[in-house]
């Protein structure tokens, strides 16, 4: 299905302007059509055997860390180690890029994180450097955490080729799970031109920095060549491929075994208590998502609960309404910090992304171009 007007998929709510996303004759988006698959398709036995093959590829029995884990402590990296560890007995390394804008709750849940049992190496990138970034990428590209999407790829690829560390397990694979590109669905693993590709927007970074800097002033912003990962052999992968992927189940093993705390705030909808906790970017960017693409956190979050039966769409168009264009005002100091800007010239950026083919002005105000 091929049109150029806002609608949105009649199962899940996810809109057609979602980046790559696609839809089938009936108005069922690749996410919809994908999480089908995962219920009725998929062998999930046969992919744990995979898994439990990789890992004896990679294991070290004499102890040494064995496999990579990215993550900050969330509940979604706490289980991926946590099943590494204990089920498939590997020696995971954890490997935190420490976010722009950490909050309280993200710190004390890495913290109990580790003292669960588990070694994390925690990596800041040149702030300095990162914040030219997020600030350039905010203005140009309406991506205000571009510079962390660089570091989460670059830290735990650039740890990898330095202690020899090949194999590396990140979480879900955003694009089949959510709706995107659908190359990965039958991959365990993926390589640089999907990272670069996909998840950062074919934007190259060095037209986001003023000036020259040396090359150990962007090592951890920046990917390892290609020569440095065949050296390795290095084999990145989704846990999602493995494992069917359930965030309820992940949360309740991260609290009861990994300590994690949630929050007591809700400013963008019923998840945002256990869901993104680490850093406050996140709520920007999504803000930002709503004016380029309508849609918000609360559509993101209520689309992954009508997939796994928690809500009806009926439910979620209810919350999707109620949620999802709201600004997060208790955090509109700290990007201004961060940004140095002031309050007129960072409301001017934001408004500088507002996708006007989908936005209508009445009565002096912006209105969503959409049916529910």
């Amino acid at each position: 299905m091929n049109d150029n007007t806002f609608f949105r998929c009649i199962s899940c709510l996810t809109p057609s302007t979602r980046p790559r996303i696609t839809f089938d004759e009936n108005q069922i988006c690749s996410a919809c059509n994908f999480a089908n698959k995962k219920k009725s398709v998929i062998d999930w036995e046969s992919r744990k055997l995979e898994l439990h093959k990789i890992c004896d590829k990679y294991r070290k029995n004499n102890g040494d860390f064995d496999v990579l884990v990215p993550g900050g402590g969330g509940k979604d990296s706490s289980y991926v180690a946590w099943m590494l560890k204990n089920e498939f007995k590997m020696n995971p390394l954890c490997v935190c890029a420490v976010p722009p804008l950490p909050t309280e709750i993200g710190s004390k849940n890495l913290s109990n994180f580790s003292a669960s049992g588990f070694n994390i190496l925690q990596i800041t990138p040149n702030l300095l450097i990162s914040k030219q970034i997020a600030k350039n990428a905010f203005i140009k590209y309406g991506q205000p955490q571009l510079d962390w999407l660089y570091s989460i790829f670059s830290v735990p690829l650039k740890i990898s080729t330095k202690m020899n560390i090949p194999f590396i397990m990140y979480g879900e694979e955003a694009e089949s799970e959510y709706g995107g590109a659908t190359e990965l669905e039958k991959k365990p693993n993926f390589n640089l031109d999907h990272i670069f590709k996909f998840y950062y927007s074919g934007i190259d970074l060095h037209e986001l920095i003023d000036g020259k800097h040396s090359k150990s002033d962007l090592e951890f912003l920046t990917l390892p060549s290609k020569d440095e990962l065949e050296r390795i052999n290095i084999f990145p992968a989704h846990w999602s491929y493995f494992e069917k992927w359930d965030e309820d189940m992940h949360l309740k093993l991260a609290e009861e075994k990994c300590g994690l705390l949630r929050s007591n705030e809700n400013t963008s909808g019923p998840n945002s208590s256990f869901s993104h906790l680490d850093h406050i970017m996140y709520f920007l960017h999504m803000y930002l998502a709503y004016l380029k693409f309508g849609f918000g956190r609360a559509t993101a979050d209520a689309s992954i609960d009508i997939k796994m039966g928690k809500i009806s769409t009926e439910e979620a168009k209810k919350i999707i309404k109620e949620y999802d264009h709201i600004f997060p005002n208790q955090y509109l100091q700290s990007y201004l910090t961060y940004f140095d800007m002031t309050e007129q010239e960072f409301w001017s950026v934001c408004e500088s992304h507002r996708n006007k083919d989908i936005f209508e002005l009445k009565d002096k105000e912006y209105i969503l171009k959409d049916s529910i």
